[in-house]
């Protein structure tokens, strides 16, 4: 007999819920336990992680945070600002269970929808929504095989920077320039930015498993990245450039040190994140040697019948994110987290 109920605060629950992330192979780093306060500390959602057990083990997890808005309404993910999260369980018959929960939770919120942010399938059947792709590059050989097997175009600019005299830097105390650089190119491209909040408060749950990035000219940072990672797999998660300084290759040089350091400690794949099926970042990471994959996210359709739209490629914000490029940079880092916060 399978039982579902909702993770507790205690740390014995919150131990055996992140030994069941760690020993399982459908798990990521995303769905450990501590993102529950890195979202709730830094963005004011209140998790809801349901824990399924079966004869005193842990089968199976949901993490999930329902999102009040009121430009979109209702609706639940998992995980919201995340690559990943939804579903694990060992079976069927325990993904069903989770999932019913999760759509109990959702009802009585009043959602429309649950969105469920799969890394791997479920073996339910339920309406995917296929536009993203994830782009993952293989670590085996180590350091001199991965380069020989980038395309000449990246191994030729990470040399460019170099003799451009760009360096790269790592260390917490460049999350400033990462949010400066981040911030900014977001603007440029009609995203509102999320709190800086955010990014301190995966530091302060993650020391030792997040590392952030700086690449700078001449004084002056002009690429930044945010990377997490776990025994198997460094995600690129979070990455932006100037645009004018693109032509010192910062991005490829910042790309290339974070690999050597995800294979000094161990990865064996580098997770380069997800871009829409056909964008130009899709394109982009194809010359790294990535291997593409349909990222299967699901979704539980509620009180609504059509799939949600909620994707800066929909049309109807075409208008808003043109006239979000044109604010000053100010206005853009003040207005950006209430918004942000509302596009999960």
């Amino acid at each position: 007999m399978v039982t579902v109920r909702l993770l507790q605060s205690a740390t014995e629950d919150l131990h055996r819920w992140d030994r069941y992330v760690l020993a399982h192979p459908e798990a990521t780093m995303f769905h450990l336990s501590s993102w529950q306060m890195v979202i709730q500390r830094a963005l004011g959602y209140q998790p809801s992680y349901l824990l399924a057990e079966q004869s005193g083990a842990v089968v199976g997890i949901c993490p999930l945070f329902v999102l009040r808005t009121r430009l979109f309404g209702t609706f639940a993910v998992s995980l919201p600002f995340l690559n990943y999260g939804g579903i694990v369980g060992d079976s069927i018959q325990i993904q069903q269970a989770l999932l019913d929960q999760a759509s109990d939770i959702g009802r009585q919120a009043d959602c429309r929808y649950i969105e469920l942010r799969q890394r791997y399938p479920l073996q339910l059947d339920l309406p995917r929504d296929e536009r993203k792709v994830g782009s993952f590059l293989s670590l085996e050989g180590g350091t001199e095989q991965v380069f020989k097997r980038l395309h000449q175009n990246v191994r030729n600019k990470v040399r460019k920077a170099e003799k451009n005299e760009v360096i790269v830097q790592s260390g917490p105390e460049c999350l400033k320039d990462f949010y400066a650089v981040y911030s900014r190119n977001l603007r440029d491209l009609g995203t509102p930015v999320i709190s800086p909040r955010f990014f301190a408060e995966i530091q302060r749950a993650f020391p030792d498993t997040c590392r952030v990035y700086r690449a700078v000219r001449h004084g002056h940072t002009i690429a930044a990245k945010f990377v997490v990672f776990d025994a198997n797999t460094c995600y690129f998660v979070w990455s932006a450039s100037i645009r004018d300084q693109l032509q010192y290759a910062p991005v490829q040089l910042m790309n290339w040190r974070a690999i050597e350091d995800a294979i000094g400690v161990g990865c064996q794949t580098v997770d380069f994140g997800r871009s829409t099926r056909g964008s130009s970042h899709e394109e982009f990471k194809k010359f790294w040697g990535v291997q593409a994959e349909t990222l299967p996210w699901c979704y539980k359709l509620l009180s609504q019948t059509e799939m949600p739209g909620l994707a800066k490629e929909n049309p109807k914000f075409s208008l808003a994110i043109e006239g979000w490029k044109r604010l000053p940079l100010p206005i853009s880092r003040l207005l950006g987290p209430p918004l942000a916060r509302l596009l999960p």
